[in-house]
C-alpha cells in the first residue's frame, strides 16, 4: 500500500456533515456529524449528541452532504 498517496476519511470529508450507517450489537445505527479523526480501526464522529467511535469493520455506508 502507498500510504503517502492515500486520502483519509477525515481529509475527504473535511468540514462536511456526514451520515454514517453501521451495525452494532445486531442493530443498524445511524450517526450524523463531522468526522474529526479516523485510523485503521475506528472513525471518530462529532455530532449534536456528542462523540461517537465507530468500528470501521461495522460501517455499512457513509454519505456526505456534498455528494450527489
Amino acid at each position: 500500500m502507498e500510504s503517502d498517496s492515500e486520502i483519509t476519511l477525515t481529509q475527504y470529508y473535511e468540514n462536511e456533515e456526514v451520515k454514517i450507517v453501521w451495525k452494532e450489537e445486531g442493530r443498524t445505527k445511524l450517526g450524523r456529524g463531522k468526522i474529526i479523526k479516523d485510523d485503521q480501526n475506528f472513525i471518530y464522529l462529532k455530532g449534536s449528541k456528542g462523540h461517537l467511535v465507530i468500528n470501521r469493520t461495522e460501517v455499512i455506508a457513509i454519505k456526505g452532504s456534498k455528494q450527489q
